[in-house]
């Protein structure tokens, strides 16, 4: 059912759609490997596994409205159609990477404390990286993304180019971030990469 629905999706895409097929749309372990060949650091995509379910058949319809802009994602989250409800489990049920931080210094205040007079909350009190945690339920997993990815997506957020946030409350959050903040919170999250025992 999931792969006629997708085929059908695909079928209707404007003319102006990049020439690729449904296979290669779909085939999302291209890009977020699924398990234990998850990226390493550098990778350019987010990593999914273990993500909440909701978190992800939540971005994948933003995709498909147009709440997330990503040529690639658009197209392969029209190509899904109703399966985005399959994929997102998929990826919410592949097991956690057990991270490890590995960069020197102290965590950012922003993390921790936040800047309750700027009405900035702690990162950490919506995005925690234990599973056991109740707001790992609902908010995304930032450990272990990259560098790139989180400096993009923030500034996504703060631009208003990324509105699938629900009651725009990380819009307003990375809209009163600066650059250098924006920076330090992507290398911190960055730097937690995958232990030296799952490297093995």
């Amino acid at each position: 059912m999931i792969r006629t629905l997708a085929l059908l999706a695909f079928a209707a895409m404007p003319i102006s759609a990049p020439a690729q097929s449904a296979d290669i749309l779909l085939n999302c372990s291209s890009c977020h490997a699924v398990g234990p060949d998850r990226p390493v650091a550098g990778a350019a995509f987010p990593d999914l596994n273990g993500q909440p379910i909701r978190y992800l058949e939540r971005q994948l319809e933003a995709f498909q409205v147009g709440d997330r802009r990503h040529r690639q994602m658009e197209l392969t989250a029209t190509a899904l159609g109703d399966g985005t409800g399959a994929m997102a489990r998929l990826y919410s049920g592949a097991p956690l990477p057990d991270l490890t931080r590995r960069m020197d210094g102290a965590t950012p205040a922003l993390v921790t404390d936040g800047d309750w007079d700027r009405g900035l909350p702690p990162c950490a009190s919506c995005h925690s990286l234990s599973p056991d945690d109740d707001r790992a339920r609902t908010a995304p997993r930032l450990h272990g993304q990259p560098e790139g990815y989180l400096a993009a997506q923030l500034e996504a957020y703060a631009d208003g180019n990324r509105t699938s946030d629900p009651m725009g409350r990380m819009r307003a959050f990375a809209a009163r971030l600066d650059a250098g903040e924006i920076a330090e919170l992507s290398r911190y999250y960055a730097a937690w990469q995958i232990s030296e025992a799952d490297d093995d």
